[in-house]
């Protein structure tokens, strides 16, 4: 593990300082700067979605650490004595402190071998039962507001700096600085609500600091006093974003990615391109998501990420039977299923009805409004089905008494 700071961690005052912040940075590596009030789990949580390499440091006033990040795979984890996964839960139950990034060792040790989403169950998991058993309330929670890790970002572009400041939930204003000019962004309880920068406002804005190829950023308290211009949720923000990025690079909407050209393909292609696009960042797999073949994103659908899954949804080429086998998933995020309801196009398909009825994952009040639309068959099973929750399966017998 890496040597921690000589001067230990202060829990007063020991946080990153933005006057020693590195000043110049490579414009094509993204930005630098000063990240505060954020979870650790989120950033390792970006970590990998991103597919970064790089250690984290980590010092708490509960003790310090070291994370190693290869790929978008948690490899290695110590801290005060412990090793793997015990010490990699252990550092994100600290509620506070702060991290450090650096570069991977050469010689590197991997004591875990486990998936990322894991990883980071077992973490909120061993964070809940430990303040149980101390009565506290939970660190690890996914609304927990503690006060968070500060430290120094480096080479993050805005598109996952947005989707850090968002997961977290945060109130704060991101300025950029970028070869000379400056833009805002307003992030308001985790969502997006402003942009300005060249006398834009809004999406436009938005859209125009995604040109900067990097800089520096410093983040300031959202104090509540700019009218919001951004109304729609980030992830359709950021999807939208790399759509705009594409057309900004020529590239038409419907060119054939490397990795999704259509035809049969082997068991080997199919592995290749299993392999492909493991190894893609989130914006590259929004990219091909909203303009790849079937194959890529049947493949795709199961990726973790929302936006992934929201931009195949958005794929003006996605077909029914794709949009029913996505309506039946239960791997696929609630917001994917309440678009689909959405889409008056596809609830007029009995298939997709049905499958939104019959998944556990569907939001209630959209499982609910789809039984009373099916017919008696469909009502049968659902009343009498153990997996779909006790007020859809009440839905359906209550449908059934109304149609004799």
């Amino acid at each position: 593990m890496q040597a921690a700071s000589a001067s230990g961690y202060n829990e007063q005052n020991d946080f990153p300082d933005k006057t020693n912040m590195t000043q110049v940075l490579n414009p094509k590596r993204g930005y630098t700067g000063v990240i505060d009030e954020v979870r650790l789990l989120d950033f390792i949580q970006l970590s990998c979605l991103s597919k970064m390499s790089h250690s984290v440091l980590v010092e708490s006033r509960h003790g310090k650490g070291d994370i190693l990040v290869d790929s978008g795979s948690v490899i290695h984890a110590e801290a005060d004595g412990l090793e793997g996964e015990g010490a990699f839960c252990e550092m994100l139950s600290w509620d506070g402190g702060r991290f450090q990034i650096g570069a991977l060792p050469e010689e590197r040790t991997a004591s875990i071998n486990r998936s990322w989403e894991y990883l980071l169950i077992e973490a909120i998991r061993y964070g809940n039962e430990r303040a149980a058993s101390t009565g506290a309330k939970g660190k690890c929670d996914s609304h927990s507001n503690g006060r968070g890790f500060s430290g120094i970002i480096e080479a993050i572009v805005l598109t996952d700096l947005v989707q850090l400041a968002c997961m977290t939930r945060m109130d704060r204003v991101f300025v950029l600085e970028s070869a000379g000019s400056v833009g805002k962004v307003y992030v308001r309880g985790g969502q997006v609500c402003h942009a300005e920068a060249g006398g834009l406002t809004g999406e436009d804005a938005f859209c125009e600091l995604l040109k900067a190829e990097g800089g520096r950023f410093e983040t300031l308290p959202y104090d509540g006093s700019i009218e919001p211009t951004i109304m729609k949720p980030w992830e359709y923000l950021l999807i939208d974003a790399v759509r705009f990025l594409d057309e900004q690079s020529g590239i038409p909407d419907d060119e054939e990615d490397e990795a999704g050209q259509d035809g049969e393909g082997s068991e080997e292609k199919n592995e290749s391109l299993v392999q492909r696009l493991q190894r893609l960042k989130v914006s590259e797999k929004i990219r091909i998501a909203m303009t790849g073949d079937k194959e890529s994103r049947v493949l795709l659908i199961r990726d973790s990420n929302r936006m992934v899954q929201l931009a195949i949804i958005n794929n003006p080429r996605i077909t029914e039977g794709e949009v029913t086998s996505i309506a039946y998933s239960r791997n696929v995020d609630e917001e994917v299923l309440r678009r689909i309801a959405n889409n008056r196009e596809w609830t007029k398909l009995y298939q997709v009805r049905s499958a939104l009825a019959k998944n556990p994952k569907t939001p209630l009040a959209i499982s609910i409004k789809m039984v009373q639309t099916l017919p008696a068959n469909d009502l049968k099973e659902i009343s009498r089905s153990k997996s779909v929750p006790a007020a859809v399966a009440n839905a359906a017998k209550r449908h059934i008494l109304q149609k004799r």
